[in-house]
């Protein structure tokens, strides 16, 4: 008998456990800005419309947004900044052509249990200092949101501006 009590207290802690089992998604978010090497300075490409451009004269932009969440995380949704806006964003500094080129990737696919962005960017920032480059950035933020096990519905919001770290080498 006793061991017939132990077995379903053992039983009941783990259905209690499970039904409690509403972990909260692994978000981590990276922004960096840092200085072209020598060999990303050769690929810039046309400079023609600069005066004496230099390699300081230009940075890389590098963004990484991973998301891994449980069984536990129903009906994810993601609201990101774009890519494309990032040329307006940038330019919109101060009228000067700061977005040089770029690119990304997304794996956002609801059926899965992570998500995964990734954008890197060359900029023009002669002229600018840090705090400029981050206000740049004031409007652009990340809403991660998802229902839980509980059915409560949770909102996480990232203000990119915020996010940015400096790096002085690569």
């Amino acid at each position: 008998m006793k061991k017939l009590s132990l077995i379903f207290a053992v039983l009941v802690c783990l259905v209690i456990l499970t039904a409690c089992n509403d972990k909260a998604p692994l978000i981590e978010i990276e922004a960096k800005v840092s200085p072209v090497s020598d060999e990303e300075y050769r690929k810039i490409g046309a400079t023609g419309d600069l005066i004496e451009p230099k390699q300081e004269d230009f940075k890389i932009f590098e963004f990484n947004f991973n998301m891994e969440h449980t069984d536990s995380v129903k009906e994810r949704k993601i609201e990101m900044y774009k890519f494309e806006n990032l040329p307006q964003v940038l330019n919109g500094i101060d009228d000067i052509t700061r977005f040089w080129n770029g690119g990304g990737y997304i794996q956002d696919n609801e059926s899965e249990d992570f998500a995964t962005y990734h954008y890197e960017f060359v900029f023009y920032t002669k002229g600018l200092n840090d705090d400029d480059i981050r206000k740049a950035f004031n409007n652009e933020k990340i809403t991660v949101s998802w229902t839980n096990n509980k059915n409560e519905q949770v909102e996480k919001e990232y203000n990119i501006s915020n996010l940015i770290e400096f790096s002085s080498n690569n």
